[in-house]
């Protein structure tokens, strides 16, 4: 007789088909993939996009993903605590797995359903999924800091553990739960990579894209100025891709974006869905992403895994890139560090480049042969 598997709920925002709020819906979808044949998953979530935008799947049922779990996109009638609570204690998971820290549907809603209703054996894991960052804590910071302070109570109850991606995110937790915190170390699942076009690194223009969610946090702004005030003579362009979160933080690139000189192009191309990035990067010479923190970076991973070197701020996990060769790592707190590296990318030889998305791929490559995702996993979930 076989053993039945564990059930895990799961609740963020958005999963797949949903792909604007970025890198967790990647993780989750990765990790259901990737252990969907070990626990019986559930994932509790959203019908729509980040933007709102209706997702085309059946809501306020559970739908089958893969057959590696069931996922219930709630609509609006689903989505307060009773709608919650009601869909916790039909499963009556044996783990309830908390993606993200400021989502009322989310974190809110079953942390108070953990304290007022749950069951003897329950366990809660919460991924903060970077939102202990300094830099993601800075912005909103009154509002952030009064949540937290409303929330810890629920967040540091006996049966509540945490899923830190890197050891930076677990010091991230320690600092802002407190010494005593339960804490698991796993990576984020990245997709599978997949062989995409060859790069193309020839070309007398220098091509560079981001593709990232268009929010405060990812800093596109820095660059924009950063090119605003190029003097160099080789035309650059440089091609934005994702959605629109913050309107107002758009307006602001936007207005920079008018005011580049001759020779640098800045165009915006929307927001892309997750297979078709590969295919996009291929036609670039290298991603750049000034964040003000990641934690992990599923776009810079894509980015290496289809050959391409990266020039990323030094708020990320991938802290060996320079080091390995694989593209340029700056310093945000040190003025014109920006600049040092956009005119060591400028003046590197096509050969040179071709040999940095080499060994981006490799990085990427080693990553998921070293990262030990599937064990990590199993031993936060158990048996």
């Amino acid at each position: 007789m076989s053993k039945e598997k564990k059930r895990i709920l799961i609740t963020y925002d958005y999963f797949t088909p949903a792909f604007k709020a970025g890198g967790p819906i990647q993780s989750l979808t990765n990790m259901v993939r990737l252990l969907g044949e070990r626990y019986a998953f559930y994932v509790v979530t959203r019908d729509v996009d980040l933007d709102g935008t209706q997702l085309e799947v059946e809501s306020d049922q559970w739908i089958n993903f893969e057959g590696k779990a069931k996922v219930f996109y709630a609509s609006n009638k689903n989505k307060g605590f009773s709608g919650i609570s009601r869909l916790l204690q039909n499963v009556s998971p044996d783990i309830v797995y908390i993606n993200g820290l400021f989502s009322l549907f989310a974190t809110v809603y079953p942390l108070i359903y953990n304290a007022w209703h749950s069951k003897t054996g329950l366990k809660v894991i919460i991924a903060p999924r970077g939102m202990f960052q300094e830099g993601a804590l800075a912005l909103k910071a009154s509002k952030k800091t009064y949540y937290l302070m409303v929330m810890k109570p629920f967040m540091k109850r006996g049966n509540v553990a945490w899923h830190a991606t890197d050891e930076q995110e677990k010091q991230d937790i320690l600092k802002n739960i407190g010494k005593k915190a339960s804490i698991s170390v796993a990576g984020n699942v990245p997709a599978i990579i997949q062989e995409g076009n060859p790069v193309d690194f020839t070309g007398k223009e220098l091509r560079l894209v981001t593709v990232a969610l268009v929010a405060r946090k990812k800093n596109h702004l820095t660059f924009l100025r950063v090119l605003r005030n190029y003097t160099g003579e080789r035309p650059i362009v440089y091609d934005i891709y994702g959605p629109v979160k913050d309107e107002d933080y758009w307006r602001e690139c936007r207005q920079i974006m008018n005011e580049m000189p001759a020779n640098v192009t800045v165009s915006y191309k929307g927001a892309v869905e997750p297979p078709l990035v590969a295919g996009i990067l291929s036609n670039y010479h290298c991603f750049v992403l000034p964040t003000f923190g990641e934690n992990f970076g599923h776009s810079i991973f894509e980015a290496m895994a289809a050959g391409l070197p990266v020039m990323i701020s030094d708020k990320t996990p991938w802290q060996n890139i320079d080091k390995k060769g694989a593209g340029w790592i700056f310093d945000l707190n040190v003025n014109g560090d920006f600049e040092r590296a956009l005119e060591e990318l400028i003046t590197t030889s096509s050969e040179k480049l071709k040999n940095k998305g080499e060994k981006a791929k490799r990085l990427a490559k080693a990553y998921l042969e070293n990262a030990g995702l599937e064990e990590r996993y199993e031993e936060m979930f158990g048996g």
